[in-house]
C-alpha cells in the first residue's frame, strides 16, 4: 500500500487531505500536525468524504513510518525549511510537494536546493494553477510570437501570499522565465494577515518576462473584490474572471475580436491533489513546476518585497514575514 505524508493539518492540509482519500486505490495516509486544533480540523475534513483509506493522525515525528511516496508539506513558509530538514534526515521520500510561499529568507533556497539533491527527492511547488483544465486551453491556444500583456487585478487579495500564484501563471502560460519585478507601486503601509505573525500588502508589481512581455499584479485596499486576469497580444485577448461568475471572454484578430464566452472552471485544492497523487504515483511525474523551475521565481519577488518590507519597517531584516 502506497504510503502518503501531510504535515500541515489546517486549512489547506485539510483540503490535501481530502483530494488524498479521493483517490481510487487504497492509500495510508499519516497527517502530523502540532496543534491539537488543526488535527481536529482535518478529522471533520475526512468524514466529510467516504473513503476506503487507512488515515492516522499523529502530533509525534517519531511515530511516523521511515518512507513515504508522497510528502505534502503545507506548514506555513516560517517553519517550512525546518520541518523539511527533519523529515529527510529521517524519512525516505520520493515525491515531495511543496507549499507556497516557499520561505521567508533567501539563503534557504540554496540550503534547501542542496538538501533536495542530497536527498535525491522529487520536488514539486504548488502552484495549482498550471493544472486548472481552463488555464491549460488557453496555453494551448495561446499565440507566443509576439510579447505579450499579462495582468491580475482584485480588491484586497493578499499580494504577499498569493502573487506568486500568478507570476508563476505568467511564467507557465508564456513558457519564458521572470526577467524582472519593481514593487515601487506596493503601497508603503503593511496589513496584518488572517494568519497571526504575518503581514500582507495591497499595491501593484510590475515586471517584464524574459521575452520582454509585460505584466502587472494589483491588490486594491479596500473590501476584497474577485480576480480578474487579462492577457492581450497582437493576436488575441484573454479576459478571465475567476470569481463572482466564472467566466473567460476570448477575441481573436482572425475573428475580428468578435468576443467568444465560456465558463472558466474554478478547481479547488481537494480536486486537484487527488490528480496530482494520481500522477504522481501512475506516471511518476504532475503538471506542476519542480523546486528548481520555481526557485527563481520566489527569489526574485523575495528579494524586491523584503526590500519594500524594510523600507516601510525602517528595519534591515533579512526575513520577510509573508505565508
Amino acid at each position: 500500500m502506497k504510503k502518503c505524508l501531510i504535515v500541515g493539518a489546517g486549512q489547506l492540509g485539510s483540503r490535501h487531505l481530502q483530494g488524498l482519500i479521493k483517490n481510487l486505490d487504497q492509500l495510508e495516509i499519516y497527517v502530523l500536525d502540532s496543534s491539537e486544533n488543526s488535527i481536529n480540523l482535518a478529522r471533520e475534513k475526512e468524514r466529510e468524504i467516504s473513503h476506503v483509506h487507512k488515515v492516522v493522525y499523529t502530533q509525534i515525528w517519531e511515530s511516523l513510518p521511515n518512507y513515504f511516496d508522497i510528502a505534502i508539506i503545507a506548514t506555513n513558509a516560517n517553519v517550512r525549511e525546518k520541518v523539511l530538514i527533519n523529515l529527510l534526515q529521517n524519512h525516505k521520500v520520493i515525491f515531495l510537494i511543496l507549499e507556497k510561499v516557499l520561505f521567508q529568507e533567501l539563503e534557504a533556497y540554496q540550503r534547501v536546493h542542496e538538501l533536495l539533491v542530497k536527498h535525491n527527492v522529487i520536488t514539486y511547488v504548488n502552484h495549482s494553477r498550471r493544472m486548472f483544465e481552463s488555464y491549460k486551453n488557453i496555453k494551448s491556444n495561446l499565440d507566443l510570437n509576439n510579447p505579450g500583456v499579462y495582468s491580475v487585478v482584485g480588491g484586497n487579495w493578499g499580494l504577499g501570499c498569493n502573487a506568486l500564484h500568478f507570476l508563476d501563471l505568467f511564467v507557465y502560460l508564456s513558457g519564458k522565465k521572470l526577467k524582472d519585478i519593481n514593487v515601487q507601486s506596493v503601497d508603503n503601509i503593511l496589513f496584518e494577515s488572517s494568519r497571526i505573525g504575518f503581514v500582507e500588502f495591497t499595491g501593484t508589481i510590475i515586471g517584464h518576462l524574459s521575452d520582454n512581455s509585460s505584466f502587472s499584479i494589483t491588490s486594491l485596499q479596500g473590501d476584497s473584490s474577485s480576480i480578474t486576469v487579462t492577457i492581450f497580444n497582437n493576436e488575441q485577448r484573454f479576459i478571465i474572471q475567476e470569481g463572482g461568475t466564472p467566466q473567460i471572454f476570448k477575441l481573436e484578430k482572425k475573428n475580428s475580436f468578435k468576443c467568444e464566452m465560456e465558463l472558466f472552471k474554478v478547481q479547488y485544492q481537494s480536486e486537484l491533489t487527488t490528480n496530482i497523487a494520481f500522477e504522481l504515483l501512475e506516471k511518476g511525474f504532475c503538471l506542476l513546476p519542480t523546486y528548481d523551475e520555481s526557485r527563481h521565481t520566489h527569489e526574485l519577488f523575495l528579494a524586491e518585497m523584503l526590500k519594500k518590507y524594510n523600507m516601510i519597517t525602517l528595519l534591515q531584516s533579512s526575513t520577510l514575514p509573508i505565508t
